[in-house]
């Protein structure tokens, strides 16, 4: 082999394709290599680096990677017999995955500049259609080569194309699903020594555990009175986007927004009431706003909560500079509700008086379950939701003007990802890919954390998507392995946002027993004591997950079990029940995390003792008392099994122990003492946890 010394020049810019802003491209030299004398077949292409930009993979099944998976077992351009056979499109085919005039895109990080001479695909289509093949970057594509599928069977095989490029980055587009190619080959040569394959595990820092009463919290509206917020440190508030910007008169970027739009002026106190006042400063908690929809001029319009919330309609719904209002909208509420103090001059609402820097929150979720797949063409994939966040964050990186973005009305206030429908970390990776090629700084911008949504339902499918459609029914935590499939979502989310707080934005489960979200029934209890035992059992393998917090679905039933309404799922979770106007009555559910929190709320997760067998038990530590241990001990099935005398081995320095069982009209539950004998308690081991607290010397 010759050795020849080169440089390759790689184009890295900073907006989503189809994008058109104008930015200065930076120029990135690759390292002088061994340079092949003729191409060679390209093998170090990984999964983690292939990227299907329309998010399929963790909703509706298959693998962008399935066009290079069979790579091993071919060589075009040697021949051979092998037929791949994996397909890379998704098995749900819907339309908004091929997105009119973007089609199916799959992009490839090579993780080095090649100079590339050709790629050949293998041809499996039952009817013509187009493909295309790209160079160069995420906002800067070249097209390269383009081809018909033959659509017939008899023609099926490998077509070659001749590409003769030097780029890191490939792009593969289908125009539809008929465009059915089963692999891809690349041949060229390295101008540097490609990476080894990544690593499988994430193997760098993790956050601290938090204390059961910081990692806990729940979803609601505002209104539900203080008091029965109290178990829970943080607060996911629903806040449609048309109550803040309501302006029909004004546009962009002149439109006039609401700064009460949760709140009211009182007149007797001459100055602003706030549902996060009361969580913030009398309950000493954490809030955020979970930003739901569209303004209220889209709206009238005849557009929904689904669209996305550009400046003017026909804007590219890909390109951030399409979302300046709402990236002011988020401006506007940093300035207000952060800790930074702006001239109230500079304010565009309509309201007075005016405030800034009231310091009731610096979180901000920029939408909820954006990824839908049952809302059709409204589908938002993740470069639209990339273009939404990059504005929002920090008017995508201040081209969008000043006043714009969480960044410039407070430093210290941060975006949370919108909750995810499901545990879909393939989006998370490309998001995560998107802000490393489309901004400058490279910066993951969802530093509020990444949230996702989860339920333990009995639904079974081909692909994730399926799962909770298909469910007839809710299972407990154990039966859904929900501690396990927790911790390898956290583990995995680790690799592409370390340092970022991980939330699982949605747990819970009705208590109407037809809902496919229903509690198990626990024998010997009814569906409303089930439901607050399957919570408990629940927040705590969530905690042992590593999961940073947990916010339970939801706070209050509308409707009681008399009550059609109360019939359907996600209408019967609450943990409260809103009988009345002013009338409110707490479920067994309240009261038993209630006892959780009063008696262990200051606790940490330290190591799980017993999974197996048929009593599973769980240690936490005190934050700041080192002596001080909690054991969270049940039977994990609800078939009504118990086990008396279980020996709790709680080692020789402990010198008391008190169990505390639940209650239903108590928030501390009850409290016995039990004896320590050669470092084991004796407990009667339940379904419904006991805590056994103990101090060591």
């Amino acid at each position: 082999m010759t050795k020849l010394s080169a440089f390759a020049f790689v184009l890295v810019t900073l907006l989503a394709c189809s994008n058109r802003v104008n930015t200065p491209t930076i120029a990135i030299q690759a390292r002088p290599g061994n340079f092949c004398t003729s191409p060679q077949k390209i093998t170090a292409i990984y999964k983690d680096y292939v990227y299907d930009l329309n998010g399929y993979e963790g909703i509706a099944g298959n693998s962008a990677f399935n066009l290079f998976d069979e790579n091993a077992f071919v060589d075009p351009k040697k021949g051979g017999d092998f037929h791949p056979a994996t397909n890379p499109n998704p098995i749900l085919a819907n339309s908004f995955y091929w997105p009119k005039g973007r089609g199916n895109r799959i992009v490839v990080d090579l993780r080095v500049p090649y100079k590339i001479s050709e790629v050949y695909i293998y041809d499996m289509a039952r009817q013509a259609d187009s493909i295309w093949i790209y160079t160069g970057t995420m906002n800067n594509w070249k097209l390269k080569a383009a081809i018909t599928t033959k659509g017939d069977m008899t023609q099926w095989g490998w077509r070659r194309l001749p590409i003769e490029d030097s780029t890191q980055y490939i792009m593969i587009r289908l125009n539809s699903w008929e465009a059915s190619v089963t692999e891809a080959v690349f041949y060229g040569c390295p101008y540097s020594d490609p990476p080894k394959a990544p690593a499988a595990e994430y193997a760098g820092e993790r956050l601290p555990a938090k204390t059961l009463k910081e990692f806990l919290g729940i979803n609601t509206y505002q209104t539900v009175p203080l008091k029965w917020m109290k178990p829970f440190y943080n607060t996911r508030l629903y806040t449609p986007v048309d109550f803040i910007d309501r302006d029909t008169i004004n546009e962009f970027p002149n439109q006039q927004f609401n700064l009460a739009a949760q709140g009211w002026f009182n007149g007797a106190e001459r100055d602003y009431t706030f549902f996060a006042d009361s969580i913030a400063r009398y309950a000493n908690a954490r809030i955020w706003y979970s930003l739901k929809g569209v303004p209220y001029w889209m709206k009238k319009k005849g557009l929904d909560d689904w669209d996305r919330p550009v400046s003017k309609i026909g804007m590219n719904t890909e390109d951030p500079m399409s979302y300046g209002r709402h990236s002011s909208m988020l401006w506007h509420l940093a300035a207000l509700y952060g800790t930074n103090k702006v001239d109230t001059n500079l304010l565009q609402v309509y309201n007075s008086p005016r405030f800034s820097g009231r310091g009731l929150m610096n979180v901000f979720e920029n939408g909820n379950e954006v990824d839908a797949n049952w809302v059709g063409d409204k589908y938002c994939n993740p470069i639209e939701y990339f273009a939404i966040s990059t504005a929002d964050y920090d008017g995508h990186e201040g081209k969008l003007g000043s006043q714009m973005g969480l960044k410039s009305g407070d430093p210290k206030s941060e975006l949370m990802m919108a909750g995810l429908c499901g545990l879909d970390t393939n989006r998370v990776r490309i998001l995560s890919f998107l802000c490393n090629t489309l901004r400058r700084d490279k910066k993951f911008v969802w530093q509020g954390g990444v949230q996702y949504h989860s339920y333990s339902v009995d639904g079974k499918g081909r692909f994730p998507g399926e799962a909770f459609a298909y469910s007839t029914r809710g299972t407990s935590p154990e039966e859904d392995s929900l501690r396990i499939r927790m911790k390898k979502v956290r583990d995995y989310t680790y690799k592409y946002a370390p340092g970022v707080e991980c939330i699982l934005g949605e747990y819970g489960y009705d208590k109407y027993q037809k809902s496919k979200m229903s509690t198990p029934l626990v024998k010997g209890y009814n569906e409303k004591q089930s439901q607050g035992i399957m919570l408990l059992r629940g927040i705590n393998a969530v905690a042992f997950s590593g999961f940073d917090r947990l916010t339970i679905y939801w706070i209050k039933d509308d409707w009681d079990e008399t009550k059609k309404e109360y019939q359907a799922f996600f209408l019967s979770c609450g943990v409260i029940l809103h009988k009345s106007q002013n009338e409110y009555e707490p479920y067994p559910s309240w009261f038993y995390i209630s006892t959780l929190i009063n008696q262990m709320g200051d606790y940490k997760p330290e190591s799980i003792v017993s999974e197996k067998g048929n009593v599973w038990v769980y240690k936490y530590r005190h934050k700041s008392a080192a002596d001080s241990v909690a054991y969270f001990v049940y039977v994990p099935t609800y078939n009504g099994t118990k086990i008396d005398n279980y020996q709790l081995n709680v080692g020789r320095r402990a010198t008391s122990a008190t169990e505390i069982t639940l209650k239903d009209n108590s928030e501390i539950g009850n409290s016995a003492t039990r004896a320590v004998r050669g470092g084991v308690v004796s407990v009667n081991a339940t379904e419904a946890p006991k805590l056994i607290l103990v101090k060591e010397n």
